[in-house]
């Protein structure tokens, strides 16, 4: 018992210590901070309505290293007035992550930025940055320049390759739907750092304007930006026109999750930050753990700073024959999208149980006890070693500890309904008990957040709505990570002859593993020219690009 309060006691110290010098040792911290750069792997800069654009993210320090620090990055679709189309949220893993971006029927015609970044980034306006062309057959004429009429442009982009191919090719003509086979080469694949990415797909008739660069805007922004250590950073403001706004303490839930509650704490100007690690959700719930939360109003910053100041967007011409291309290409996409149900990607379940709940824990399946008609009855007469408790005129539900001294036994014990932290005992106490399917009882004393508590009390109903009519919390919207994902692989076998296969990306894996030998994939039934690239990074932190070509007849 001695033990036990003694690591209470010091938890206890070292938070206060450290409130009262955040401020000073954040800022100290920051200073070891090298800056960061991204580069990004990607299928095409050349795309249509219906298509989809699939990118590699690598996030890397001044020194060439993949970054300790960021484990959030950007990526964000810029027009020629610089207003954002979209925005991404992309987790990095030792300075890698992935995603894709679908290329719908809203987007005009015309050219894009396409930007990558970190928060950490920002700070100094520095941005990757890449041309992207995008059109829609749907929306806009297809302007033919007539002076190019007759002859297609031709693509001119320069190919880059290292002097042990990364992977070889056996052949380099293919039928339709004929599986392809990379064999991998393990003594090059040494010299890549980490993975690497591949992308197969046909190659553009069209000599499109190379930019693929890093770029450095002036930041004439005060805002400072925070650099995502941990996973998304959700910063706020708590304003009072009566109250005091700052050390008061606040709730964050996530909805849909199984993982407990986040708590934080205001500082002197009502500011707060919550870290949340593979946010996968949208909406958030925030709330106020005040015994009078009244007079408060809670908002969340804005995450969608316009960015300003990127220039060159040179446009393209089209002959006949592109044109002709094109209408074939945007076919094929509308016959491909017509069939997704059969074709989807599968989203890989991200783990965010909180360990609190692997604790062990007493558990109370309620169906298998006699039921009774209200909640302080249920326990009484089937929870052990918790109950309700009168102060002043209120009732509060404990959890009780025979083995607890007699300072500790005065501590409020928490409780946690459908994943969100409850202050208001009584309005539990009147809810139907009918409705509950768990009620957990962790008896040990717990620091969690900033407070101290004799025990936790972790209700779960059979809807998770205990929340539906209550007041308690306000909801927020907030932009997720993208999620992990196993991107669709097309093989070709009896049993699907006769659904139609007009991909023109053969391939897209952003993950190729050090232990792989052998990468295979199918044709479709387009034909032309298609490119194989392979990107990754070396030991020395140097880009390694691998390409080529192949013919489909």
């Amino acid at each position: 018992m001695k033990r036990t309060l003694l690591i209470i006691l010091a938890l206890v110290t070292t938070n206060v210590l450290s409130q009262s010098s955040t401020n000073s040792k954040f800022n100290s911290n920051l200073e070891q901070f090298q800056d960061e750069k991204i580069h990004l792997h990607y299928n095409s800069d050349f795309l249509l309505s219906g298509e989809r654009l699939y990118y590699k993210l690598y996030c890397q320090t001044v020194n060439n290293q993949f970054t300790p620090f960021s484990k959030i990055a950007y990526v964000e679709l810029l027009d020629k007035e610089n207003k954002s189309l979209l925005k991404q949220k992309i987790s990095l893993t030792n300075g890698n992550g992935y995603g894709d971006i679908f290329i719908n029927t809203q987007v005009k015609t015309g050219t894009y930025k396409l930007l990558a970044y970190t928060k950490w980034m920002q700070n100094k306006g520095n941005y990757f940055t890449k041309n992207f062309y995008i059109i829609n057959p749907f929306a806009d004429k297809i302007a033919i320049d007539a002076a190019e009429a007759s002859d297609a442009t031709t693509t001119s982009k320069p190919s880059t390759s290292t002097s042990n191919s990364l992977f070889s090719v056996n052949q380099s003509t293919f039928g339709k739907r004929e599986q392809i086979t990379l064999n991998i080469n393990p003594t090059a694949f040494e010299t890549i750092d980490g993975s690497f990415s591949i992308s197969v797909s046909q190659k553009n008739d069209l000599n499109t304007p190379q930019e693929n660069k890093a770029l450095s805007i002036p930041n004439k922004s005060t805002q400072f930006y925070i650099p995502e250590l941990r996973g998304s950073l959700i910063k706020g403001k708590l304003s009072s026109t009566s109250k005091k706004i700052s050390d008061i303490k606040l709730s964050l839930s996530i909805s849909g999750s199984n993982r407990l509650p986040l708590t934080a704490i205001t500082n002197s100007s009502g500011e707060f930050y919550f870290n949340i690690e593979n946010l996968n959700n949208d909406t958030v719930y925030l709330s106020i753990l005040e015994e009078d939360p009244e007079g408060y109003v809670l908002e969340l910053s804005n995450d969608s700073e316009t960015i300003k100041g990127i220039q060159n967007f040179p446009g393209i011409t089209l002959n006949q024959k592109v044109v002709d291309a094109i209408k074939k290409r945007s076919l094929y996409s509308q016959i491909e999208n017509a069939y997704l149900t059969v074709k989807k990607d599968s989203i890989l379940k991200t783990a965010t149980e909180s360990a609190l709940l692997n604790t062990d824990k007493i558990v109370y399946e309620l169906d298998e006890y006699k039921r009774f008609n209200t909640i302080k009855e249920t326990f009484i007469e089937v929870v052990e070693g918790a109950g309700f408790f009168k102060k002043g005129e209120t009732f509060k539900l404990n959890v009780t500890d025979t083995d607890a001294s007699e300072t500790l036994s005065y501590l409020p014990s928490l409780l946690i309904i459908d994943g969100r932290i409850v202050n208001d005992h009584d309005t539990f106490m009147r809810y139907n008990s009918r409705k509950i399917k768990t009620i957990s009882l962790i008896r040990d004393k717990y620091f969690y957040g900033n407070a101290m508590y004799q025990g936790i009390i972790l209700v779960d109903s059979f809807k998770k709505d205990y929340f539906l009519e209550s007041n308690t919390y306000q909801k927020f919207t907030v932009k997720p990570i993208q999620p992990e994902k196993i991107y669709f692989f097309q093989e070709h076998h009896e049993n699907n002859k006769r659904i139609p296969d007009f991909r023109s990306q053969l391939y897209w894996n952003p993950e190729v593993k050090a232990d792989q030998t052998q990468i295979s994939f199918f044709t479709s039934d387009v034909k032309g020219t298609f490119e194989i690239v392979a990107q990754g990074f070396n030991k020395e932190g140097k880009l390694v690009t691998v390409k080529t070509d192949f013919t489909v007849e």
